[in-house]
């Protein structure tokens, strides 16, 4: 059995589906691109300043491998592409007709699981404390990159990790969209990525290895149990209806 939630296509894309062609075909994953923006990085900042305003955490999820893996100063670059999964999904989602419906569907469950994480950041918080030890290392040409992260980012939102679950994501509806096709060679480079990014959290120490773990779990569940046969129903006959009468 399946969520149903993010179904059908809302409202809010009226207008852009019937002019997706507009833009040199650019307007729907535009305007996906911008929902998560702002429906995504606003309620990101909200929660996050919220938590640290409040200043109390659930409880400490460290463990002794947290203090095990070393600071890596350069995987702040791999750290930084998880902002690149956001219009490669939108983008890529506009090969075809098909592919245009999970699109829509894809962005309306990824918001709402995002929101669900909010949740979580305000019910059970935790500090990652660890981000300290940063800057006990020598971070060299790296160290404005971890000014600026830390002035905008603060050490709460911890888990499970939204860079993970988020990331996640769109590696599998884009390995999904394309997996019939010959790009075994964009897959290895894709999904090399994604390690080097799930590695890049615990060794910026942004986060605990329990975010990155739980961060894995909500991503597969997520993808297993909700998106993945939405995306399947969203092909059939009444999905199909709804979409044409946006």
């Amino acid at each position: 059995m399946s969520l149903k939630w993010g179904s059908k296509p809302w409202r809010i894309w009226s207008s852009h589906w019937q002019n997706k062609a507009s833009i040199s075909g650019y307007r729907l994953p535009i305007a996906l691109i911008l929902a998560i923006i702002f429906g995504a990085g606003l309620g990101y900042l909200l929660t996050n300043q919220f938590s640290y305003w409040r200043d109390w955490q659930a409880f400490d999820p460290a463990t002794g491998l947290d203090s095990w893996i070393p600071v890596i100063p350069w995987m702040i670059v791999p750290y930084s592409t998880l902002y690149f999964c956001y219009p490669m999904a939108a983008l890529l989602g506009m090969k075809n007709e098909k592919t245009q419906r999970e699109n829509i569907i894809f962005h309306q469950t990824l918001l709402i699981l995002t929101w669900m994480v909010f949740i979580i950041f305000i019910i059970l918080p935790v500090e990652v404390d660890i981000r300290k030890s940063v800057f006990e290392s020598e971070l060299g040409v790296w160290q404005p990159w971890y000014e600026h992260l830390h002035a905008v980012d603060t050490e709460w939102n911890a888990w499970p990790s939204l860079h993970i679950v988020q990331s996640l994501l769109a590696v599998l509806v884009v390995s999904r969209w394309y997996k019939n096709e010959n790009t075994k060679w964009y897959f290895r480079i894709l999904w090399f990525a994604w390690i080097m990014l799930t590695i890049s959290v615990m060794t910026t120490k942004q986060h605990f290895v329990w975010d990155a773990l739980t961060g894995i779990i909500v991503g597969l569940v997520a993808w297993k149990f909700w998106i993945l046969p939405l995306l399947d129903e969203c092909h059939s006959e009444e999905s199909i209806a709804s979409f044409e009468s946006l």
